[in-house]
């Protein structure tokens, strides 16, 4: 696989992702992704998730984006981060070793890094190293899951936070999905993993608050699939659907994405909400619709 990724490198040079440039426009100093892994947009409502349903009302959002073939959490998260489908990042496979490296195209963290920005994630999967290039996170946290392993994600990013401010992170919690993988999609277990969740990202927003720095923060709050039954394959709509918000100064708030939104739209938009150029040739685009401006 390495041998085929450096061929098609070589073959396609027009893929390979320049150096991100400056805007002469900024609306955020700061960036923060957060994945709900396996989330499906109709869950919000049917769980008690008053943070998450707040949220909404704040910024601009989905509930009918789209993630990418295959909707799994690495070549979804890869997506996210590089703007490019699977069939450009080559990226199918939804489990990581340390010999398989780590994904050949520049990400939001590589080019955040070539403008001096820090960088951080916080994870609760292993797999996705391979999204964390070696010398683009300043600070990589890898939670192994629990029982607790929400609230330690959150509590870890949060310390680290208060000291270091980021300025581009990204906040991956493995629940819901986990939890539907064992009792299923939209079940009552579900429903309360998301619940544990959605408690989590209240405390985070009020930590970034409390550091005054939360209306200087692009945040987008996404997932990399939904699921059905047991499951996430397939092209099932309840498989291939996830909610897409974003909040912050310049963006439109309680305000419905008429658009057509894709995962890998994430990449673009956040790289503009921070003042950098999103690099050519990637198949995400700006999603200017969301921007007061």
């Amino acid at each position: 696989m390495r041998k085929i990724v450096l061929l098609f490198l070589l073959i396609t040079p027009l893929l390979v992702i320049s150096p991100g440039t400056t805007f002469s426009e900024q609306s955020a100093e700061f960036a923060l992704v957060i994945t709900i892994d396996g989330l499906r947009a109709d869950a919000i409502a049917k769980a008690n998730a008053p943070n998450l349903t707040d949220l909404i009302k704040e910024g601009s959002y989905t509930p009918s984006a789209k993630t990418v073939d295959p909707p799994k959490t690495l070549p979804s998260h890869t997506s996210l981060v590089t703007g490019l489908v699977p069939k450009k990042h080559l990226t199918f496979i939804n489990e990581w070793i340390e010999d398989m490296g780590y994904v050949e195209f520049d990400t939001i963290f590589t080019l955040a890094k070539k403008e001096g920005f820090s960088t951080a994630m916080f994870v609760g999967k292993d797999k996705l190293n391979f999204i964390a290039v070696p010398n683009s996170i300043d600070k990589l946290e890898v939670v192994e899951y629990s029982p607790t392993s929400v609230k330690e994600i959150s509590n870890s990013f949060i310390s680290y936070m208060k000291e270091n401010k980021p300025r581009m992170t990204l906040i991956h919690f493995p629940e819901p999905d986990i939890t539907g993988h064992k009792q299923g999609w939209m079940s009552e277990e579900y429903l309360n993993a998301l619940q544990r969740v959605d408690a989590e990202l209240g405390n985070i927003i009020n930590a970034l608050k409390q550091a005054g720095i939360y209306e200087k923060t692009f945040l987008v709050i996404t997932s990399d699939h939904g699921g059905k039954d047991k499951t996430h394959k397939g092209d099932h709509p309840d498989v291939t659907t996830i909610p897409w918000l974003a909040i912050g100064e310049g963006v439109k708030q309680d305000y419905t994405i008429k658009e057509k939104v894709y995962i890998y739209d994430t990449a673009p938009t956040v790289l503009k909400a921070l003042g950098i150029s999103p690099p050519q040739n990637i198949d995400g685009r700006v999603l200017e619709e969301i921007f007061t401006q």
